[in-house]
């Protein structure tokens, strides 16, 4: 049968509900019949510790029928389906945890290119690249270098490359950063270190 129809999850009490990426569809055999399915992935972000309820997804719509169907009626079958509602037990952030609140699974920053020398007065460019999984930019702190001997640092507005992947988002933030020394002498350059929670260690990181 061919189906149209609206696939639905509201946000649950306590928490924030956002969907990422695209809808997956393929097929499945079940029991001999095959059926239609879609994947639809979701960014859940609780409030607060303690039991959420998430409601059950719903499905409406209806199907069209077979020749039969067209020659003797309009084909049209209603069609309601609904999951069941799911509870979790959300934790508490741990005592630890560096604030703001970031938990990841991965986070790397690195300098994608930066000059070996500088002339006091003249623009050179560092570029910085973020890459974050498991949180959106949204999410995400500003990205930002500093430097010292008197040099002035002007950043750009950031390249934010915002993806799914097995329904975990997955981040790139890319920044280029102008430096103009004042003085000769040694500069040094620093990007500001980020604080977060690897929550495959549950530790803290940096």
């Amino acid at each position: 049968k061919g189906i149209n129809g609206a696939l639905d999850l509201e946000a649950p009490a306590g928490a924030s509900l956002r969907r990422v990426g695209e809808d997956v569809q393929g097929t499945e055999d079940i029991g001999g019949r095959s059926y239609s399915v879609i994947e639809r992935h979701y960014v859940l972000v609780p409030d607060h510790s303690g039991a959420l309820t998430l409601p059950a997804a719903r499905f409406s719509g209806h199907g069209q029928g077979g020749f039969f169907d067209d020659v003797f009626g309009d084909g049209r079958e209603n069609l309601r389906a609904s999951g069941q509602p799911q509870v979790l037990q959300v934790r508490a952030t741990p005592a630890n945890a560096p604030q703001p609140w970031l938990p990841l699974h991965r986070l790397e920053l690195q300098v994608v290119n930066a000059p070996n020398a500088a002339t006091a007065g003249q623009t050179s460019v560092v570029t910085l690249r973020m890459q974050a999984d498991g949180a959106s930019a949204a999410q995400l702190p500003e990205l930002m270098l500093t430097a010292d001997n008197d040099a002035q640092v002007y950043p750009e507005a950031p390249t934010v490359d915002d993806r799914d992947s097995g329904g975990r988002p997955q981040t790139v933030v890319t920044r280029r950063f102008s430096v103009v020394p004042a003085h000769p002498g040694a500069l040094h350059l620093q990007a500001a270190p980020i604080q977060w929670w690897n929550v495959a260690s549950d530790q803290p990181a940096t």
